[in-house]
């Protein structure tokens, strides 16, 4: 038996004795709907099949302001929120919530296509941006984008519980010397596999910790403890040397090749910054290396 939460006009309504039938596995969802349009924050309450999704609680709020205090109250799993609000727009809103409620999702709704927005959208890693008027199975689309997003970190969180509780069973049932070598390998094999994956994308200007997270179904603080334990670097280090060796190596065979090309063709997307770590590992700029690579080679121009 599930409840649910509807609050018009800001006076919960309990819709008790209501089944519904969860289609996600489970997951029992929480949702803040931030919409300073009565019309449509009540045609979307209303027009949603929100039990069908599996979401247990529908919230609103008028204005960024009162989304926000909802937000920290009540901790809701996925946030729908306007941009342009009086007292709060809906970013500011977002930011102000990321700060102490990281694991929201975001589906912002706005009547204005404005490039900043966007670009403090992606910031926040919002689900989706829905641009005014909107169409109910937009809405339903990116919610369910949402709730897969959450049973994904619900299932990794739970795996990486399991396997602590495992080895820590372990720990206590073997003898060290028969454990270590089990463990060591393990962990070692993964790490060996984020390196390789590294290698194989180095060049990649948006590679990153999430992009690897996500590619090994692992958290990026699992993931960045278990590399650092197991090579004694951290994964970004992992990727400025990875870079670094193709760059240096990439200039001795190519000696008049333009410095922005080699950043680019290793991976950096800045120059500038290419330049200045290349000078930090190596004491030597790229240009004076490539100085010393056209002196020794000169036949091999391209």
């Amino acid at each position: 038996m599930l409840r649910c939460i509807y609050e018009k006009e800001f006076h919960t309504v309990d819709c008790a004795n209501v089944v519904w039938e969860n289609i996600w596995g489970g997951i029992l969802v929480k949702v803040l709907m931030v919409e300073d349009e009565e019309l449509t924050r009540e045609g979307l309450r209303r027009s949603i099949p929100w039990e069908s999704l599996g979401i247990t609680e529908v919230h609103t709020a008028e204005d960024g302001e009162e989304g926000l205090h909802k937000a920290l109250e009540l901790q809701p799993d996925i946030i729908m929120a306007d941009v342009r609000m009086p007292r709060m727009d809906g970013i500011t809103m977002a930011f102000e919530i990321r700060k102490t409620w990281k694991q929201c999702r975001f589906i912002f709704v706005s009547g204005y296509c404005d490039k900043e927005y966007l670009k403090s959208a992606i910031q926040l890693s919002a689900v989706n941006y829905i641009e005014k008027p909107v169409e109910p199975s937009e809405i339903v689309d990116a919610l369910k984008k949402c709730i897969i997003q959450l049973e994904e970190e619900k299932r990794r969180l739970a795996l990486e519980e399991e396997y602590r509780a495992h080895f820590k069973g372990v720990l206590e049932e073997i003898p060290e010397e028969d454990l270590v070598p089990v463990s060591w390998q393990s962990s070692m094999h993964m790490a060996d596999k984020i390196e390789h994956y590294i290698q194989e994308n180095f060049s990649d200007v948006n590679l990153s910790l999430t992009q690897l997270a996500d590619a090994f179904n692992l958290t990026k603080q699992y993931m960045c403890w278990l590399f650092k334990k197991e090579k004694n670097v951290t994964i970004n280090q992992c990727i400025i040397h990875t870079r670094l060796k193709w760059a240096k190596e990439y200039m001795r065979r190519n000696p008049f090749v333009k410095i922005k090309n080699v950043a680019a063709k290793a991976g950096f997307a800045d120059s500038s910054y290419f330049i200045k770590i290349y000078k930090k590992y190596e004491q030597v700029t790229p240009a004076d290396y490539l100085r010393e690579c056209n002196e020794n080679k000169p036949e091999e121009k391209i």
